[in-house]
């Protein structure tokens, strides 16, 4: 029988390890002999001639005996490897390009992180270089802008301890050098807002920021803008401060003035010289009728019974002088009742009034308190500017 690819004619002589007659020895062919052409193995054999069929049987029967079944195709377990091999190799590519694939998306992502989240310093570092130097000069003139505030502080404090001590002179002294260190406060304040632009800060202005700044340039910029804020309250603070002190002063000064108008009309009355006492004492009605009137308005805001009491009190007894005198103009300077019973009220007011100049130097402390608002609100104006200047400077910079 005829097997597909095999010679059609073998000389007997030409298989290794067969004899003569074609049986084989029982030895197996040696896998690593080169093939031979028939030609090589017998030159003068001719391939024209058909061979026995017994040749072809005994060849089948011997020399494919040490062979195994002959493979049309590979078997079913080389078929599982080749599947599990080719299917290994596409997970293989489909990991590589997976990995690929991540490796791209994190270098768009590194590449498009906003400079506000501060891990892509060097897209905002010019920006921020130009900034700083702005900041710079800004804190500095922080500096400058804190000392005018400690300066306006010190003269706070110097209205209200010559207001207690009615001291008109020292008063207006310190009202004088105030004025001169809030006008350098509005100044600074101004040119600072102006090269600032701090403005609202609104959603709006942060997030076109973070486009250009880095998160720690924004937070310093925003640091620098509240600082110059808390001096906003300054100006409505000193001139309530100035407003409550001159009216105080003014309120100390027509009591003054009446007391010496009342004394100069006492001496007048003693000459018995009463119709120029009852003008003198006329003269000093108009300052009393204006430190009422401001006690009265103030008192709406502020507690001042003791100086408004004293006041109507004043009045009661001048009052009752009035009366004393014009009743002794009447009577000719004789003691009639009319001038007893007007000399006796005389007397009852005049319990009423105090010995000294106590009530006065209450009634002008209770002036004074009201005016400690003010007072407090400009000490915590300059604590938190001087705070800031610290955090942005660390204690350590100066103004130039």
């Amino acid at each position: 029988m005829l097997t597909p690819g095999r010679p059609t004619q073998q000389s007997s002589a030409g298989v290794a390890g067969r004899d003569s007659s074609g049986r084989g020895d029982g030895s197996s062919p040696d896998p690593g002999a080169p093939d031979r052409s028939a030609a090589e193995r017998d030159p003068d054999f001719d391939f024209s001639l058909p061979l026995p069929a017994a040749y072809y049987d005994s060849v089948h029967d011997d020399y494919y005996d040490d062979y195994d079944e002959y493979d049309y195709g590979p078997t079913w377990r080389e078929r599982i490897r080749g599947w599990l091999g080719r299917g290994l190799v596409r997970l293989g590519w489909v990991g590589l390009a997976a990995v690929l694939a991540f490796g791209s998306a994190g270098m768009v992502a590194a590449t498009s992180h906003s400079p506000a989240l501060g891990q892509r310093p060097e897209l905002t570092w010019g920006a921020d270089q130009t900034l700083a130097v702005k900041l710079d000069g800004a804190v500095r003139d922080l500096v400058l802008l804190s000392d005018d505030v400690t300066e306006l502080g010190v003269q706070t404090r110097s209205v209200l301890s010559n207001l207690t001590q009615v001291n008109q002179v020292g008063v207006t002294a310190a009202q004088g050098d105030g004025n001169t260190a809030l006008a350098a406060i509005d100044k600074r304040t101004a040119d600072l807002r102006q090269r600032l632009d701090c403005g609202p800060w609104t959603d709006a202005k942060i997030t076109q920021m973070i486009e250009t700044y880095s998160s720690d340039a924004i937070t310093r910029y925003r640091n620098v803008c509240l600082a110059l804020d808390s001096v906003g309250p300054l100006d409505d603070d000193w001139a309530s401060l100035v407003g409550g002190s001159s009216e105080t002063m003014k309120v100390a000064q027509d009591i003054a003035d009446h007391d010496n108008s009342g004394k100069d009309a006492l001496q007048l009355a003693t000459a018995g010289r009463y119709p120029e006492a009852l003008a003198k004492l006329a003269g000093a009605d108009k300052p009393l009728s204006e430190a009422t009137a401001i006690a009265s308005q103030l008192s709406l805001v502020a507690d001042l019974s003791t100086l408004t009491t004293w006041l109507a009190r004043t009045k009661g007894f001048d009052d009752s002088l009035r009366v004393l005198w014009q009743s002794l103009i009447d009577s000719k300077g004789r003691v009639t009742s009319a001038v007893t019973a007007a000399l006796k009220g005389v007397n009852d007011a005049k319990a009423l009034l105090p010995t000294d100049n106590s009530a006065l130097q209450v009634s002008l402390f209770e002036l004074a308190s009201r005016l400690t608002a003010d007072g407090i609100s400009i000490e915590t104006a300059r604590g938190q500017l001087s705070t800031a200047v610290n955090a942005l400077t660390g204690g350590t910079v100066t103004g130039s």
